[in-house]
């Protein structure tokens, strides 16, 4: 028998659960259709963009390619006419790149300049030698190395570039040896991708540059920008040619 007071207890608690208002809960919010419409619209778009950019990205890489390869067979072709230069040949070469070295010791330059300078004294100091030594051959190949230095200084581009994403290429290639470990990027900046480390001693071959920035290659086919002041030139019979 239930007491007469629980049965009253019951009898309130059931009238107000009969009393609870139930608020109806929607099942999709009124927006919902337009922002969903929205986000597939900026997806989408974000798509677009994204195959834009891989396009751009595929298609710089195939220039860069292309103009990589043409500027190793100028080198070579180059490489090929400096074999068979002869001794009065080789001799005015080697003045030609004497006067326009000391011609850029008497304008102003900044600190990278001055390194492109004493590459480029490097240079010719193994032309004179080779020179000496009857091998005219070296001798016309360090003297024009020497010059593409010379007028990479000389070159009014050059500073702009800083600034810029642009390129000058070396009409001959430069053999090159790294004088400390320092890492290879993928752009001339400190803050662009690092693609690997270069070990002190590696030899390099410089192809093009870009203020104080110059675009290498190892012997194994790696590719990437390094700092000027990280390198001594390489003139030994050794030096490779891309």
């Amino acid at each position: 028998m239930v007491p007469k007071q629980s049965a009253g207890l019951k009898a309130t608690n059931a009238g107000k659960t009969g009393n609870i208002e139930v608020i109806p809960i929607p099942e999709k919010l009124p927006c919902q259709r337009t922002c969903r419409d929205e986000i597939i619209a900026l997806k989408q778009k974000l798509a677009e963009k994204d195959e834009l950019i891989r396009n751009l990205n595929a298609r710089e890489q195939d220039q860069a390619q292309v103009l990589q390869e043409t500027t190793s067979e100028i080198s070579r072709t180059k490489n090929k006419l400096h074999r068979l230069a002869t001794q009065p040949e080789a001799a005015s070469k080697i003045a030609e790149v004497e006067i326009a070295i000391n011609a850029a010791r008497q304008a102003v330059f900044d600190e990278s300049d001055a390194v492109f300078q004493l590459l480029a004294q490097r240079l010719l100091d193994a032309a004179m030698v080779a020179y000496r030594q009857k091998d005219y051959s070296g001798a016309m190949n360090h003297a024009a190395q020497s010059g593409e230095l010379i007028d990479a200084i000389a070159n009014p581009a050059r500073k702009a570039l800083e600034s810029q994403d642009a390129t000058l290429i070396f009409r001959i290639s430069i053999p090159l040896l790294v004088t400390r470990t320092i890492s290879l990027r993928a752009d001339p900046t400190d803050h662009s991708r690092v693609i690997g480390s270069l070990e002190k001693d590696t030899p390099l071959t410089a192809t093009a540059y870009s203020g104080n920035w110059l675009r290498v290659q190892t012997r194994d086919d790696l590719s990437g920008w390094i700092q000027s002041q990280s390198v001594d030139v390489r003139v030994d019979s050794q030096n490779f040619q891309k």
